[in-house]
């Protein structure tokens, strides 16, 4: 699995880190958040999965 993460889809930054212990990223820029999760790996899919993607 990739662990690379997808620029903010509101601001565009590709300045976003994944919270290691609470699964959620956050945009460093705006500091606008992802949905939370409950492993690092379902914080990265949720994360990188937008709306109308398959």
């Amino acid at each position: 699995m990739s662990e690379e993460l997808k620029s903010y889809p509101f601001c565009g930054s590709n300045d976003v880190v994944l919270h290691e212990h609470a699964d959620w990223v956050t945009c460093r820029q705006c500091w606008g958040e992802g949905p939370y999760a409950e492993t690092k790996e379902q914080g990265i899919t949720a994360w990188n999965t937008r709306a109308g993607e398959k």
